[in-house]
């Protein structure tokens, strides 16, 4: 399975590059109107011999340049870790789920026809947090405020795809007096692509 995950990955970034030495030109200056949709996924899991817990995160946004290089707009998040233990046959599993909703706002750097773009963006974030266990929910806490700020390149493949990597820093506060304020640095990879000029 992990070969064959390896092998799919591979011939997608074989194709898109082949796409990217097709283009004659790359428009990284970006009008007002275009719309920006993008993707990122991140997946860890324990490489132990038992392999029972994992990590996995979804994040996505749309976003419309409201004047050249700078756009705004809003970001959905979904992240899951779960932990077995116990009976392999019949596990106890312990599951936390992350949701997050929030505005954003990018800037990005560079000329019309350069093949990486350094951005920034930033925002905040509405968060859901719940705990369960064997599917019965255990804890759940809406009341968490999450900013967010990162910077990132894009490569251009085409004249309207591209590939990202960014930092990104989060920042939750608990609004309870017993939370705690948490920190998190996270490296994401991701997929961009452009609507209009």
């Amino acid at each position: 399975m992990k070969k064959l995950m390896t092998l799919l990955v591979a011939l997608g970034l074989m194709g898109m590059l082949s796409i990217a030495y097709g283009q004659s030109s790359y428009s990284t200056s970006r009008a007002s109107g275009t719309i920006m949709i993008s993707g990122a996924g991140n997946y860890q899991t324990d490489l132990s011999q038992d392999l029972r817990a994992s990590v996995w995160g979804l994040n996505t946004d749309l976003a419309l340049f409201l004047f050249p290089q700078f756009a705004a707009g809003i970001d959905l998040g979904y992240a899951k870790s779960m932990q077995e233990s116990g009976d392999e046959d019949d596990p106890d599993v312990l599951e936390a789920v992350t949701m997050s909703l929030g505005p954003r706002v990018y800037f990005f750097f560079g000329g019309k026809k350069s093949e990486l773009t350094p951005f920034i963006k930033g925002g905040a974030n509405y968060l859901v947090n719940k705990t369960l266990f064997n599917d019965e929910e255990l804890y759940r806490d809406e009341s968490e405020l999450g900013l967010v700020a990162s910077a990132g390149l894009l490569l251009n493949l085409a004249k309207n795809v591209g590939l990202t990597v960014e930092a990104e820093y989060n920042f939750e506060k608990g609004t309870d007096v017993d939370d705690i304020d948490t920190q998190q640095l996270l490296v994401k990879f991701g997929i961009r692509s452009f609507l209009g000029e």
